[in-house]
């Protein structure tokens, strides 16, 4: 979920190291400007409203 890292306050470099270790890999592993690419996304995010009480 791209929110995760804007709820938590990380920065970029705590949610490429946090991305780095999901995927199995070293927490610097983003660093490897050689054997590593990094793509940006943007998602919108949504939500339901639940049912609405009758008073």
């Amino acid at each position: 979920m791209p929110q995760v890292a804007t709820d938590w306050r990380m920065s970029k470099e705590e949610f490429l190291s946090h991305t780095c270790l999901k995927a199995g890999l070293p927490s610097d592993a983003w660093k490897d400007l050689v054997n590593t690419k990094v793509y940006r996304f943007s998602a919108i995010v949504f939500s339901e409203e639940g049912p609405r009480r009758v008073l």
